[in-house]
């Protein structure tokens, strides 16, 4: 039987994000063995358990390479040692970034996500998931998917899960805030038990909540993965920083409220589908990249008291109103024809940033999947999302043509059409 090798190399909710790519790479190749090679215990544990993976290989520092010859590679990581890989491994065909050891190799899409990345990050829509959905032959949104349990853990009342830790400490945010929020919440809701979720390495952080809000059923360090799913299933809502759990809760149809601030940003790495809330909470100099800030400034950016107030219009389904402060973002997640639609609450202005955002996702699209070319429509509706402009768009000459020349002259030119669309002044383009 054809063996197909999917490189991903990153962590849990990684994993969680690519079997999008990983159910349309089996509907579109029926019949071939798909082989997982992950570098860490827990992503090659989800893999065992999820039915879109027949092989999983553990990968990395003194261990073995995939051995004997693949129909196809497709590496999910641009990380060197993820390209190096792909560059190595027998295969007839070879997607994704790739690296030889004095040429790097990326796809279009992912030629023109790191061209806008290059001029500002803020700038992206496209969630991970669209950008690796993108890699696969054949076109058209699908879900995130993870295997249900059958049977839900469920508590009398309402149950509101609270993701304390997170990997690296950019993207912890205080367990202060975690119980201020907890508090108003009550308080909006009515009496509701916070449900701890976290690994065995943040009992720490649960031991500080409860010391603080008593009443919280404290279950970190003591599920497996398989009891976690369970226990997430069960969960009206679940509220976690940028985090593989907050990405399985996702995939388990579970509404969540993503917080994003520090080098993680909430259109690229949010929980993908419908239903879910994303607050990026930003800081002149975010998103940043991982260990390059000693201030930690960010992690008081997002406000407990409004977090509250969006797990609580979640909770009851109601749109947010309140007008949002600079600063302070929230997008309520959709689909589209194209993929995760991402749809700004507190109906912001349109300003000349958000528009040239818009235009990029616009261009952007009809390369990443080319079959899906969205039309002027689309584009319309998206800026309709906002409240009209106060005075003039205008877009710097300079500006459009350092990006016309990162993107190439495809997209480019989509880009200028959509400029124009969306009222965008430039002097030439």
């Amino acid at each position: 039987m054809a063996r197909i090798l999917v490189i991903q190399m990153a962590k849990l909710g990684d994993f969680i994000q690519s079997t999008p790519f990983l159910a349309a790479l089996r509907s579109a190749l029926p019949g071939r063995t798909i082989t997982l090679a992950g570098l860490e215990e827990v992503v090659l544990e989800a893999a065992r358990l999820s039915p879109l993976v027949e092989e999983t290989l553990a990968v990395g520092p003194g261990r073995p390479e995939p051995e004997g010859d693949f129909e196809a590679v497709y590496n999910l990581n641009s990380a060197p040692a993820a390209a190096r890989l792909a560059a190595r491994v027998r295969a007839g065909r070879s997607f994704g970034p790739a690296f030889d050891g004095e040429t790097w190799r990326f796809p279009p899409g992912q030629e023109f996500i790191m061209g806008m990345m290059a001029e500002d990050r803020r700038l992206s829509r496209f969630n991970l998931a669209d950008v690796w959905l993108a890699l696969a032959p054949e076109a058209g949104p699908r879900p995130l998917i993870w295997p249900g349990p059958s049977l839900t853990e469920r508590g009398p009342g309402l149950r509101v899960g609270l993701h304390l830790g997170a990997r690296h400490h950019l993207r912890r945010w205080p367990v202060e805030y975690f119980a201020c929020l907890a508090r108003t919440l009550s308080r909006l809701t009515g009496e509701f038990s916070p449900v701890l979720t976290g690994s065995g390495g943040e009992r720490a952080l649960g031991a500080k909540f409860a010391g603080l809000i008593p009443s919280a059923l404290n279950l970190i360090g003591t599920t497996s993965l398989t009891e976690l799913s369970r226990t997430l299933a069960g969960l009206d809502l679940l509220i976690a920083a940028d985090t593989g759990v907050l990405h399985l809760a996702a995939a388990l149809k579970t509404p969540t409220l993503g917080l994003f601030f520090g080098p993680a940003y909430g259109p690229e790495t949010g929980p993908y589908g419908p239903g879910h809330l994303i607050y990026q909470a930003d800081a002149p100099c975010g998103p940043c990249r991982e260990g390059a800030c000693r201030r930690r400034q960010c992690l008081a950016l997002p406000d407990p008291d409004r977090a509250a107030r969006l797990a609580a219009a979640l909770l009851s389904g109601q749109p947010l109103e309140e007008p949002l402060e600079p600063g302070h973002r929230v997008w309520r997640t959709g689909t589209n024809a194209f993929g995760q639609q991402l749809r700004p609450q507190g109906r912001p202005e349109l300003t000349a940033e958000e528009a040239l955002a818009l235009a990029l996702t616009w261009a952007g699209q009809a390369v990443l999947k080319p079959g899906l070319a969205p039309g002027p429509a689309g584009l319309t509706e998206e800026a309709g999302f906002y409240a009209a402009p106060a005075g003039r768009l205008v877009l710097a000459e300079e500006r459009c043509r350092r990006l016309r020349a990162r993107l190439g002259p495809a997209a480019g030119a989509r880009l200028v059409q959509a400029v124009g669309l969306l009222g965008l002044e430039i002097a030439s383009c």
